[in-house]
């Protein structure tokens, strides 16, 4: 009896029930992720969550449709509800892990996962198949895609140009680049025009809009069957034009006597000063104010007259 006792408890142990090195988080919460496949998850696999280890897992349940598996955080770590679970390696031959990722978007923070809390299925990815994995490599060899990838650049090699061409190509290529490098700043105006034609056309969005709306359609429909009948109207004017040689002496005449009062006009606006001259400051004013003013008077011999006032108006005829 002790013997079976014995035998018994033996058969019972686990090797994941002894003690491993290693943070067991045994005083932090535990969380249920559903994946779909846990292809090559160990046990105490470690959960990572923003580049660090904050958990491991501690029991994997296989279920009707998923997996649960379950893990123990850190007693300081918070879980949101809307946090997404996938199963990743670090490297092609190292062990698989646990990944939690917040989700990337602008929507406000979710609540936090309670102890024992759930992450569905619809927000975990698990690991494609080994099987599947080595089908798509054994298609790709088996398939020839290796051998046209090796013709394209045989292919590629035959049509490059080599020797002197190749110089000859390369040294063309080196001078446009040196020309490119000489012209950038015409390379930068262009490159400003470019902006601000599209910033115009950016301003200008309301018009473009009415352009090509039901409404401007309408109009470019209409403007068509205008240039239209515009179109035929055309060639009518050009057989009047070309039949209308017998206008040609009147209008000879017609730009020969533009031409004389074009002349005549630059003549008068020639003289207009002197007249203008004339009739403002010596006729008009004559005119509106009629008067001499005598200033002074000198007598044959030199004496001046003009201090006799009775003399001057009797030698001048208006006085007896």
């Amino acid at each position: 009896m002790v013997i079976a006792v014995l035998v018994t408890s033996c058969a019972a142990l686990n090797v994941n029930d002894l003690p491993q090195p290693g943070n067991s988080y045994s005083g932090g919460s535990t969380v249920v992720m559903e994946f779909a496949s846990v292809l090559n998850l160990p046990h105490r696999a470690k959960v990572v969550m923003d580049g660090t280890t904050v958990g491991v897992v501690i029991d994997m349940v296989l279920r009707g449709d998923h997996v649960d598996v379950t893990a123990r955080l850190d007693s300081d770590v918070t879980v949101p509800a809307d946090v997404h679970a996938s199963l990743q390696q670090a490297t092609v031959l190292g062990d698989i892990y646990v990944a939690l990722e917040r989700p990337r978007n602008d929507q406000p923070a979710a609540p936090a996962l309670a102890e024992g809390g759930r992450i569905p299925l619809a927000q975990t990815d698990s690991p494609p198949q080994v099987e599947d994995t080595i089908a798509s490599l054994a298609t790709f060899i088996t398939s020839g895609s290796i051998q046209r990838v090796q013709n394209t650049i045989i292919g590629i090699n035959r049509v490059t140009p080599q020797g002197d061409t190749a110089r000859e190509i390369a040294s063309r290529i080196s001078a446009d680049l040196a020309d490119l490098s000489n012209g950038i700043e015409t390379v930068d105006h262009w490159l400003t025009g470019v902006s601000g034609t599209g910033e115009v056309l950016y301003q200008r969005i309301p018009t473009l809009q009415e352009w090509f709306s039901e409404r401007g359609m309408t109009g470019f429909d209409r403007l068509t069957v205008n240039a239209g009948y515009v179109g035929k109207l055309l060639p009518s004017v050009g057989s009047i034009y070309a039949n209308g040689y017998w206008l040609l002496p009147l209008l000879e005449s017609v730009a020969d006597a533009t031409a004389a009062m074009q002349r005549d006009k630059q003549a008068f606006e020639a003289e207009l000063p002197a007249w203008r001259r004339l009739f403002y400051e010596d006729f008009l004013p004559a005119d509106k104010y009629p008067a001499m003013n005598i200033t002074s008077i000198v007598g044959p011999d030199g004496r001046e007259l003009s201090g006799n006032v009775q003399d001057v108006l009797r030698i001048i005829g208006a006085a007896p």
